[in-house]
């Protein structure tokens, strides 16, 4: 009905865009050669995987209106993007005129920031309890709140201890409270179930939600009174997107807890909230020419053509890897089957490595990725979903995924695994060299391996081990990961024994300093340290790169001497949660690291004398090269 007679103003998401306007193009051949305006919405959200897919698509989307003889106007809208006229031109390749309110005009909010001194021993659990206590605190007071947490299985345990506190107070005879008013929302869960519990939000019958970042975005979930922050988010950007969900009636005031975690970037902006409400937003990263995202879109771009005339007549909108990938599969006769859709295959969101159906008897309950089912939903593995508590009981894999049959389990049983992680250079594309042979600094391609070693089952009433086991697939290999590479010199004397525990320590500095200097979400990069060459890695998450190796590559002095000046700040004495978080293995000596990590950025002053090039390490010419590139960070307490 809207193909044969579309309205003057249509609301879509990514999805649709690619499966439907593109898939089946010639079923809205009339809308879109009307169309006028294209409005995109939380840009700052189209950021490193997702923004990498995002940015081909609307390549692609332009290209095919293009050959329509369509030529819209594009607008692109954020509140909370530092870089919103270079973003808007890498995720779309078009030219963009920068339009900025000179007036920030939110509800009057009251934010209140703790933060709580909790010992280590039984740490998580003791700060999941405190969310708990908060959200149901507010409750019982009639508002309706929002619980923002670090994970999918933060708010999954969150949501069973309220549900279990509720029963406690209702036998207690001091119960003004319901377990239908609580529920946990998340990536992963079933479309339907995701719009009950927005449903539920709106009419009020649901008044306390323990969510991820799931509805960190502009959904429209009615009056919440406030957000509980469970640990700060992973940018500035996305804390005032979870703030913005409470108060936007703008009739009524809204408040902000925010509980901090034992680690430094909570603690600094704890103890700074004149620092947090002042700091500018992140500068965001994408990389239009990921390698293997290419390869996905390329038979979408040769269906959506339909010949080399037209593919050729945007060349210049689609972008010199895209179309360049394209030109070569037709050149060398590839073409799409009849009546076959290659847009259906494309995961916009999810991980590269394929996607896993959850399934409870005969019922879909969700999805995960291939790198989530590895560490998460192995052999046996205890799975807490929607606020149910699974077992695994079979993995059926395939090339692009496959399915997981849970089956229900025990609510107070949990498994943890034991992984190790192994990572090693395959190329270099470029680097940083100075005559000081301090250190070479470089932005790779790596290898990485992952191993399960062991998986521990415990009883969480008595606290005690039920079982141990070595899951079938104990083995994980993700190729083609970019990542930044800082080997030490090894010149200088030093006792090889503290340098090797600096190096392990000194991967910990590199990610914190990471976190104030570039924008990067939880599960985007990870760090790794090699005591054998040297090296300590900053590791993506995701093959063919999404720009952040290559960013931190111009700011890892910044992220180090933020990094440093943490752990110097700190009165611990050998490395704790506040400055440095405990690697899995071996010793932790800040010390050892800070005295690392001075002498590489001694080294490093200056202009880097060498570059590479080629395959080879090449001399600068002495009217080239620059000074190492600083960065403008917050400095840390």
């Amino acid at each position: 009905m809207i193909r044969q007679a579309p309205p003057p103003v249509l609301m879509t998401n990514p999805e649709m865009l690619n499966q439907s306007f593109l898939g089946n193009g010639h079923l809205w051949t009339a809308f879109l050669r009307s169309l006028k305006w294209v409005v995109l919405d939380e840009i700052h959200e189209y950021r490193g995987y997702f923004g990498s897919n995002l940015a081909m698509l609307l390549r692609r989307f332009r290209h095919y209106l293009h050959g329509l003889g369509a030529q819209p106007q594009f607008f692109l809208c954020s509140a909370t993007c530092a870089n919103a006229r270079e973003h808007a031109e890498a995720l779309t390749g078009a030219s963009f005129v920068e339009v900025n309110a000179t007036v920030a005009m939110r509800p009057a909010r009251d934010f209140v920031f703790i933060r709580p001194e909790l010992r280590s021993h039984n740490y998580w659990k003791i700060f999941q309890l405190r969310a708990v206590n908060a959200g149901l605190a507010c409750l019982t007071r009639g508002k309706a709140v929002l619980v923002f947490c670090p994970s999918r299985k933060f708010a999954e345990q969150c949501h069973r201890l309220a549900i279990r506190r509720i029963d406690e107070l209702e036998d207690d005879s001091r119960s003004g409270i319901r377990r239908d008013e609580v529920a946990v929302y998340r990536a992963g869960l079933t479309t339907r179930k995701r719009q009950r519990v927005q449903e539920r939000l709106k009419t009020g019958a649901v008044r306390l939600v323990f969510t991820t970042n799931a509805l960190e975005l502009g959904i429209d979930v009615g009056g919440l009174d406030g957000v509980i922050l469970a640990g700060f988010p992973d940018s500035i950007m996305a804390a005032w997107q979870r703030i913005g969900r409470a108060g936007r009636s703008w009739a009524s005031e809204a408040f902000v807890i925010y509980l901090s975690r034992n680690n430094p970037v909570d603690r600094f902006h704890a103890s700074n909230l004149k620092a947090f409400l002042a700091k500018q937003f992140d500068e965001l990263v994408i990389n239009p020419s990921n390698p293997d995202l290419v390869e996905r879109h390329v038979p979408c771009v040769l269906h959506e053509s339909r010949g080399a005339d037209r593919l050729r007549a945007g060349r210049g909108i689609l972008g010199p890897a895209l179309y360049e990938a394209a030109t070569s599969k037709l050149k060398h006769g590839a073409v799409v089957p009849r009546g076959y859709s290659p847009q259906r295959w494309i995961n916009l969101r999810g991980g590269m490595s394929g996607q896993y159906v959850l399934k409870a008897g005969q019922t879909e309950v969700g999805t995960m990725s291939a790198q989530q089912q590895f560490r998460e939903a192995y052999d046996r593995a205890i799975y807490m979903h929607g606020g149910t508590t699974y077992r695994v009981v079979e993995v059926a894999s395939g090339r692009d995924g496959g399915s997981i049959q849970l089956r229900e389990e025990q609510p107070f049983f949990h498994t943890n695994p034991v992984i190790t992680t192994s990572v090693t250079m395959q190329r270099v594309f470029e680097g940083h060299r100075w005559h000081s042979s301090a250190a070479d600094v470089t932005y790779c391609d790596v290898t990485t391996m992952e191993r399960i070693h062991q998986i521990v089952e415990v009883d969480e009433r008595t606290d005690t081990e039920r079982d141990r086991w070595t899951p079938a697939t104990n083995q994980a290999r993700f190729e083609r990961a970019h990542a930044l590479r800082i080997t030490l010199s090894a010149d200088g004397g030093d006792d090889s024994g503290e340098v090797a525990t600096g190096v392990v320590t000194a991967q910990h500095l590199l990610r914190v300093g990471a976190l104030f200097t570039i924008p990067i979400d939880a599960h985007d990069v990870f760090t790794h340290a090699d005591l054998g060459s040297r090296s300590i890695y900053l590791v993506e998450s995701y093959p063919g790169g999404i720009g952040i190796a290559r960013k931190a590559l111009e700011v890892w002095r910044g992220a180090f001497e933020v990094g440093v000046g943490v752990a110097e700040r700190c009165p611990c004495s050998k490395g704790c949660p506040n400055c440095v978080a405990p690697p899995r293995s071996g010793d932790l000596d800040k010390h050892a690291a800070i005295a690392v990590v001075r002498r590489v950025l001694s080294g490093s002053e200056g202009a880097h004398t060498h570059e590479f090039r080629h395959g080879l390490w090449e001399p600068v010419p002495r009217s080239g090269g620059g000074a190492a590139r600083r960065v403008s960070t917050i400095s840390p307490p």
